[in-house]
């Protein structure tokens, strides 16, 4: 049996839990878990964890925000202190991580996966510069990467005294695997009625969660200019994950402003099947946030045949191109908002699109298929 420890976020998260799942149900290993910010928010249980050992934050409020990442990376070395492990994963490369001590020293193998670009923001006392001071001889000692195949040359670029492999993996989605089975009995007005939207607009998504970097408010503001868009869209807001309440209440004073019918969902976690509900209502996703990774909760919209609009800005054509996608590209929101029309015009020569995406969305991104890789992997290294 493989002992594999994980080191991540949170182990109460929906990609580690369904990570741990599907490992097990594909191979031989056990699996320990040490988490740096415990929590309770997403409502996953532990019963696929044969251990879970959690960071714990410095009692000191004044002083939490600048040594917490120093006392947590201490926590992790003496956690490690008698122990070994065949793998040492590490899914989230963050300033706890690279300030704990000899990692290599406890496992066969150290290995890396990074959450898009957390290199570039993440700091210490305030100084991204002082992050990669120890982030670089943390990668020196990482046997392998196992990551998105758009993501190898911009990390070698960016971690240049990185010698080790390079696996391409991706996560899964468990809301994909509900979307495809619900897809199949359930059409898209179903959906919106079972959301109480009207079947007679198309229903736009301005952000899949409530965090700034959605720009829901200029996004609301561009759209309010347009008087005749306010008969064809519904606009969707699910608010139910990061951002707070006062940004949130910001995004509601501006859709009722706006003139435009409306859903926004706060105040609770989503189920799988409410997830894959809303990505089947939704006829056009507008993503035009000031940054992304190109998430999981995009990916679903493309395989619920969503007509995706997305700004240039985002980088993501190599990652639409790895994964079969294909979208529209705008250069600013003014822009995204100008093509809503003529999509909402033209929308019957959209049909093939959105068709090749739903299916090559169905071979690459549910779980039972994502698996074989990280499984391979882990194979291909320890042999």
């Amino acid at each position: 049996m493989m002992k594999l420890l994980l080191i991540v976020g949170s182990a109460n998260d929906i990609f580690i839990y369904n990570y741990a799942k599907w490992l097990k149900a594909s191979m031989d290993v056990s699996i320990d878990v040490f988490e740096f910010f415990p929590s309770k928010q997403q409502g996953y249980g532990n019963e696929y964890y044969d251990c879970v050992t959690s960071a714990k934050s410095c009692g000191i409020p004044r002083l939490r925000t600048h040594i917490d990442s120093f006392v947590k990376g201490r926590n992790l070395t003496a956690y490690l202190h008698d122990k070994h492990f065949d793998i040492i994963h590490c899914h989230w490369i963050i300033d706890p991580l690279v300030l704990a001590k000899g990692l290599k020293n406890h496992c066969q193998y150290l290995v890396a996966t990074f959450w898009g670009k957390e290199y570039a923001n993440i700091k210490i006392l305030g100084s991204n510069a002082r992050f990669r001071k120890y982030l670089y001889p943390f990668i020196k000692d990482v046997d392998a990467i196992i990551d998105g195949s758009e993501f190898e040359q911009i990390l070698r670029d960016e971690l240049p005294m990185y010698c080790g492999k390079f696996y391409y993996a991706s996560f899964g989605s468990s809301p994909v695997e509900e979307l495809y089975s619900l897809m199949e009995k359930e059409s898209r007005n179903d959906s919106k009625r079972a959301w109480n939207m009207p079947i007679d607009k198309f229903c736009t998504m301005i952000g899949y969660s409530a965090k700034h970097v959605h720009q829901h408010l200029s996004i609301i503001a561009e759209l309010s200019k347009n008087h005749d868009l306010k008969r064809e869209l519904h606009l969707l807001a699910p608010m139910t994950r990061g951002g707070n309440k006062d940004y949130t209440e910001k995004v509601r004073r501006a859709l009722n402003n706006s003139g435009y019918t409306y859903t926004l969902i706060e105040g609770r976690f989503l189920s799988d099947l409410e997830v894959a509900q809303l990505r089947n209502a939704t006829d056009i996703t507008l993503q035009l946030s000031a940054s992304d990774a190109f998430s999981r909760s995009i990916v679903e919209c493309l395989c619920a045949k969503s007509i995706m609009i997305y700004g240039d800005w985002l980088g993501y054509d190599n990652h639409l191109r790895a994964a079969g996608f294909t979208a529209i590209k705008v250069g600013s929101i003014e822009d995204g908002i100008k093509k809503i029309r003529s999509v909402i015009e033209n929308i019957n020569t959209y049909n093939d699109m959105i068709s090749i995406n739903h299916n090559n969305g169905k071979q690459r991104h549910l779980w039972s298929e994502c698996i074989k890789d990280w499984v391979n992997a882990y194979n291909e290294l320890l042999k």
